[in-house]
């Protein structure tokens, strides 16, 4: 098996501090929408997927920081999916709970975790590396 290359990882650390803060941003979240019910056992689901989803970004972001060319790839392309993932889950949430009486009080959460989750895909498009120009 050949050595790997030494390639140069570009902004492993904002990539990675990306992935940490849109990590934690989304378990808050979860932990907010789960005590904003009383920690009620139907809403507990809420605490799980935002934490769940939090400690996969984590886990991303530490996949990236690696010394490993490879395992930031992984990490970087793994998160994309996963942020592009959240935006439409969480867009087609608040679009379903629009309107809705029994729903309204999920429908701004659900807009903000989709309008963080949008900022945080932004960043990480700023953060992908520029193709070199030819001369």
């Amino acid at each position: 098996m050949a050595p790997e290359k030494a390639a140069e990882k570009p902004h492993a650390g904002a990539v990675a501090a990306v992935l940490l803060l849109h990590g934690a941003f989304l378990a808050a979240c979860g932990c907010y929408g789960a005590a904003s019910a009383g920690w009620a056992p139907a809403a507990m689901h809420s605490a799980y997927a935002g934490g769940g989803m939090g400690a996969a970004l984590v886990l991303c972001a530490m996949m990236a920081a690696s010394p490993s060319y490879k395992l930031y790839m992984i990490g970087v392309h793994l998160a994309l999916l996963l942020q592009l993932l959240l935006v439409g889950v969480f867009s087609w949430q608040a679009y379903r709970s629009y309107g809705v009486p029994a729903k309204a009080d999920r429908f701004p959460l659900f807009v903000v975790m989709g309008g963080g989750s949008i900022v945080a895909l932004a960043a990480m498009r700023a953060f992908k590396p520029k193709k070199a120009k030819k001369t």
